[in-house]
């Protein structure tokens, strides 16, 4: 039960850093003012990008991805 919760957390997560990335490509953000700007938001995209990634790799890890037949599959000491 708990990575069933986990795996909803962490995409939960993953859809809100996918908007917040989908926010910093609009038009009017790109625009900054000044070079300094730029280079925290270049860095914020970078940081947001990078968090994906890792929550996709620790997602895979958890999604079993096991075509053994239901009965062979592994089970805990209560039968899960």
């Amino acid at each position: 039960m708990a990575v069933k919760k986990a795996i909803r957390i962490i995409s939960w997560i993953l859809d809100n850093k996918t908007k917040t990335v989908k926010e910093f490509y609009e038009p009017k953000i790109l625009r900054a003012k000044s070079e300094l700007c730029t280079d925290l938001y270049r860095t914020l995209l970078q940081a947001t990008e990078t968090d994906i990634h890792n929550l996709l790799a620790i997602k895979e890890q958890l999604v079993p991805n096991c075509r053994h037949p239901k009965k062979m599959r592994d089970k805990t000491s209560d039968g899960q």
